[in-house]
């Protein structure tokens, strides 16, 4: 009777240290959607332009994100998949492009 007691008795101490630990929630994994495109242009001199551009693609990407899934789903930092695509260097005019998946945890 003892070894049994003993034995439920570790037992559940061991579920609930993998339900602690061990297991994820549903809840706690990423839910993505497609990817989705933002692109912008800048201008500026010495970089100035790509990096106001990126800037501003990665805002476009937020914007469309909001409007076509919602307001939880448009967080850049959540997003999976980021691809950038700048044309760095440029003297007057800089276009960068993102594409990445939009998730929500």
């Amino acid at each position: 009777m003892r070894t049994t007691v003993k034995f439920a008795g570790l037992l559940a101490a061991a579920a609930a240290i993998v339900s602690t630990f061990g297991v994820v929630e549903a809840n706690a994994l990423p839910r993505c959607r497609a990817p989705v495109e933002g692109v912008a242009t800048a201008t500026g001199i010495l970089g100035t332009g790509s990096e106001k551009a990126r800037i501003e693609a990665r805002e476009n990407w937020r914007r469309t994100v909001r409007s076509l899934y919602g307001p939880r789903y448009s967080d850049f930092w959540n997003a999976q998949g980021k691809r950038w695509d700048c044309k760095k260097g440029a003297i007057l005019l800089a276009k960068c492009v993102v594409v990445a998946k939009p998730c929500r945890y």
